[in-house]
């Protein structure tokens, strides 16, 4: 059933969450307590490696399992943007990494240490919120349409 790959879509999004939200806080940490390039590499590849593999997920096999089960009138979209605001985020501290790598110190007068983890922690938050949202409003929406079928 159509329906049941959207379910089971949505539950292994929620598991991610879970675990996506616990390695961004041990990331947060390492950089406010340990700073080091590996903690910024650590950063960068959690974003690009698992971040962006599970909005791959949402973006495409969410998407596809709500046309497979006739729900068309969900809007991705409004899930896509939240991506967006993370992908914006991860570009400046991709940018303030390349320059601690090259050897600059200060960003605009300040710590570049401290901007690194400061942008990082943005991320997580972000994310936090994102997750949140999709969590209490997005996911629920989605749900709605198997239950609206029973009444």
């Amino acid at each position: 059933m159509a329906f049941d790959r959207v379910k089971e879509i949505l539950s292994q999004l929620t598991k991610e969450h879970i675990e996506l939200l616990k390695e961004s806080e041990e990331i947060e940490k390492q950089l406010e307590e340990n700073f080091s390039e590996e903690a910024i590499d650590r950063a960068l590849k959690f974003i690009h490696e698992k971040v962006n593999k599970h909005a791959e997920i949402e973006e495409n096999d969410l998407d596809e399992a709500l046309q497979e089960a006739g729900i068309t009138d969900f809007d991705i979209e409004a899930l896509n943007f939240g991506h967006r605001t993370l992908d914006e985020i991860a570009e400046h501290l991709e940018y303030l990494a390349d320059l601690y790598k090259k050897g600059e110190r200060k960003y605009r007068g300040r710590d570049l240490q401290k901007e690194i983890a400061k942008t990082f922690h943005e991320f997580a938050q972000t994310l936090k919120d994102h997750f949140t949202e999709e969590e209490h409003f997005f996911f629920p929406d989605i749900l709605k349409y198997d239950l609206e079928r029973f009444e």
